[in-house]
């Protein structure tokens, strides 16, 4: 079984899946939206993320975005669910049209998770010669496979970027309707936080000399 990060802003509904997947035996923490799900996130480091689409604060696949920046988290699997459509541009390994089978839940966390531990037997270390074969550890493969990981990490910090410009543009909209802003400034704030963060993250990650003593 698995740690699983549960996100959902229906009480009720979040309720009985939590209830579901702890009786299942995967270890559950929940959230109530975006934001409190990045927080439960970052406490917990859960292996499989399950979280409605359309949350207050932030959206479930905004706040997953925000999370792959980060580089203990690349790799998180993420069911999304929803009452509408999946949308365009939504990067994730499962998506629920809502309502759903609560087997059907189960049965994609278990193929997941089986999938996780076949990919992880299947990096197991090789030898030198092995490695330079198949082109991983040799000076031209390293180089290529640091250039790609870089590339993807570059990539989740500039969309936390383009989440922290859209959250500005929001609060500027909602002050121009004349409507309370304290708990979206709050949000811009923590979010200019988190991509500091995941900005230094970056730079040590692509460049671990970055972090050692000058």
């Amino acid at each position: 079984m698995s740690r699983v990060l549960l996100a959902d802003d229906d009480t009720a509904f979040r309720d009985a899946l939590q209830t579901l997947l702890a009786d299942a035996g995967h270890e559950v923490t929940t959230a109530g939206n975006g934001l409190e799900a990045v927080s439960a996130a970052l406490a917990a480091t859960p292996e499989a993320i399950v979280s409605d689409v359309h949350m207050p604060i932030l959206d479930g696949p905004d706040a997953v975005s925000m999370l792959r920046a980060i580089p203990r988290f690349r790799d998180v699997s993420v069911i999304l669910m929803s009452g509408d459509e999946a949308g365009a541009g939504i990067v994730a390994e499962g998506f629920l049209h809502k309502p759903f089978n609560p087997g059907v839940l189960l049965d994609a966390l278990a193929s997941l998770s089986a999938r996780t531990r076949s990919e992880s037997a299947s990096a197991l270390p090789m030898s030198h010669d092995a490695a330079c074969v198949a082109g991983v550890a040799c000076e031209t493969g390293m180089t290529g496979v640091t250039s790609a990981r870089a590339n993807r990490q570059h990539q989740r910090v500039a969309r936390a970027f383009e989440l922290v410009a859209e959250q500005e543009r929001r609060i500027a909209g909602l002050e121009r309707r004349g409507v309370q802003t304290a708990l979206a400034i709050d949000l811009y704030e923590a979010m200019v936080c988190s991509v500091a963060t995941l900005t230094r993250f970056e730079r040590i990650t692509v460049d671990p000399l970055f972090s050692a003593p000058r």
